[in-house]
């Protein structure tokens, strides 16, 4: 028999939940240890359809990326997303920034998809190792990683200082536009992530870095299945399933 908390302490191993950010809330939220697993359904939201998937798929226990319980919870509505979870007899396990950060978590894998070389983590403890840097293994221009990432992400990449060369890059899955202070020092050209806010575009032309904004869940979503392929190496009877779910559509 495998249980919920076996699966728990083996994304423990691999990406230790006391790594999380003092701000984050992952682990597992609802349903508890003792629950015995043989399907699992991955995504990188729980939502209405993760829950229905879940539902049609048989699985008795979802692993997230993003928490189903992030702020305080003083009371659960009944249409809540933690309700139905409830109600299904769903339990959830979120490995959130612990994920971010993991070798071979979601910076990681960002960064091996880019094709960059000797790659590392910008650092090893605090919120900064959510950010890895690599080395591209030719210069290129801002314009042509963002053509690369686009490609490989299947999304559309904004881009500020195009026409700059760059040799190291930083990448941050998910909302990491905020990192780019941090880069300052350490000769990085450019910082890939999902989410930049327009003043940091601004702000880091004036220290010479490109910032790329390619989608926050562009940059996690490949991430989930590898989670999966690791917890079906460890537990090779589990079922498991991870459904994509787009946050927004382009449009234009």
């Amino acid at each position: 028999m495998i249980t919920a908390g076996q699966i728990y302490d083996f994304i423990d191993q691999i990406a230790p939940f006391d790594t999380q950010s003092e701000f984050d809330n992952a682990g597992l939220l609802v349903g508890d240890r003792s629950r015995e697993v043989t399907k699992v359904l991955f995504c990188l939201d729980v939502t209405e359809k993760a829950i229905a998937e879940a539902v049609d798929f048989g699985a008795e226990l979802i692993i997230s990326h993003h928490p189903v319980i992030f702020d305080s919870l003083m009371f659960v509505p009944t249409k809540s997303i933690v309700a139905k979870a409830i109600r299904k007899k769903l339990t959830v396990i979120c490995a959130h920034t612990n994920w971010d950060s993991a070798e071979g978590g979601v910076s990681n894998i960002l960064a091996v998809l880019l094709g960059l070389e000797n790659i590392r983590r910008l650092a090893e403890t605090g919120e900064e190792a959510m950010v890895y840097v690599g080395d591209l293994p030719t210069a290129m221009t801002a314009r042509d990683l963002a053509k690369l990432a686009s490609e490989a992400l299947g999304t559309v990449v904004s881009v500020s200082l195009p026409d700059k060369e760059l040799c190291t890059v930083a990448v941050c899955g998910g909302a990491g536009g905020s990192f780019w202070p941090n880069l300052i020092g350490h000769n990085v050209d450019a910082l890939l992530t999902g989410e930049v806010k327009h003043h940091d575009f601004v702000d880091a032309k004036l220290e010479d870095i490109s910032l790329l904004a390619a989608g926050h869940y562009e940059t996690e979503t490949i991430s989930m299945p590898v989670l999966m392929n690791f917890i079906l190496r460890e537990f090779p009877t589990l079922e498991c399933r991870y459904i994509e779910e787009p946050t927004v559509e382009y449009i234009g």
